[in-house]
């Protein structure tokens, strides 16, 4: 290290014994151009515009992706729909069929009934044979209720029958069961 000369140390001293000078202001910058400012952000995005024309080919490619997909998520959907009716239409038509069908058996089941009930008065009396007339009449006036009724108002009348008295719904579906269970089970036997 070298010393400091003479010279060095008394301008030291001097500029540590002069009193404080003020410190110059900042000088206030000047307003810029409204011109500039605006122009400049579009000058920027023409200017990455030209620079990245790989990214404005993405943007496009993915608009035409997402178009696509909206067409063929509607196809899709219209397509689902159409099926949907399809569906409908044949459960409702097997439906009425299967109605048309209970109909024709109900009403086998009173003529049968009602064939039955001069056998039950000479084997068991008078009296059980007008029980069994009397139940001929119930069941054919079950089958001409279902004959004459489409599916919305038998739903709605099994509907409202459950409600108002759900044990005797039970019975009868129980009772229902076991018959159809006895008739198929009568018809698959050919031994």
């Amino acid at each position: 290290m070298r010393a400091p000369n003479k010279n060095e140390e008394d301008d030291v001293m001097a500029k540590a014994a002069t009193p404080a000078t003020k410190k110059a202001a900042p000088r206030p910058k000047a307003p810029a151009k409204p011109a500039a400012t605006k122009a400049a952000p579009a000058a920027k995005a023409k200017a990455a515009a030209k620079d990245h024309p790989i990214r404005d080919q993405l943007a496009v490619t993915r608009d035409t992706i997402k178009a696509e997909a909206s067409k063929k998520a509607a196809s899709i959907k219209e397509d689902a729909t159409s099926f949907a009716n399809q569906a409908s239409a044949k459960a409702r038509e097997a439906a009425t069929k299967g109605k048309d069908k209970a109909a024709e058996t109900v009403g086998s089941l009173a003529k049968m009934l009602e064939d039955s009930a001069d056998t039950v008065d000479s084997k068991f009396g008078k009296q059980y044979g007008d029980y069994a007339r009397s139940a001929a009449t119930t069941v054919a006036g079950l089958a001409s209720s279902l004959d004459q009724k489409d599916l919305d108002e038998l739903a709605g009348a099994t509907r409202d029958f459950v409600k108002k008295s759900p044990a005797v719904a039970v019975g009868a579906a129980a009772v229902i069961g076991f018959v159809l269970a006895r008739m198929l089970k009568g018809g698959s036997s050919n031994d």
